[in-house]
């Protein structure tokens, strides 16, 4: 069951994708966690981890996807204990949308094959 409330339905679609990220919390020190994204959207992503950090945690997200790098603000919003959690992104550079939005076409192309 999800820790923290989070809406059922998705304005925009939810993709899986398989990535390498590091995970600074900001303002909590310079340690960067890392871990895998198993699922991404425009508007968040699905964190991978044993130890979830806690609802309402703002993060940096550095993302490694075949190559390409992205650095994506953000903010836990649900965890599941010993799985991992969602968070939603924030505000974020355009050239780094731009870089998400590439992946988001890329992966909506593949699911439409």
């Amino acid at each position: 069951m999800a820790e923290g409330l989070y809406p059922k339905s998705r304005e925009v679609p939810r993709f899986a994708l398989m990535a390498e990220a590091d995970v600074r919390e900001v303002g909590g020190g310079s340690n960067r966690l890392h871990m895998r994204i198993s699922e991404i959207s425009a508007h968040g992503c699905y964190v991978d981890t044993l130890n979830p950090l806690p609802l309402s945690t703002i993060v940096q997200l550095y993302i490694d996807h075949n190559g390409v790098k992205c650095t994506l603000p953000g903010k836990v919003i649900y965890i599941h204990s010993g799985f991992g959690m969602g968070v939603m992104f924030g505000e974020m550079p355009a050239d780094q949308r731009a870089i998400l939005d590439g992946w988001l076409a890329q992966l909506g192309a593949k699911t439409s094959e």
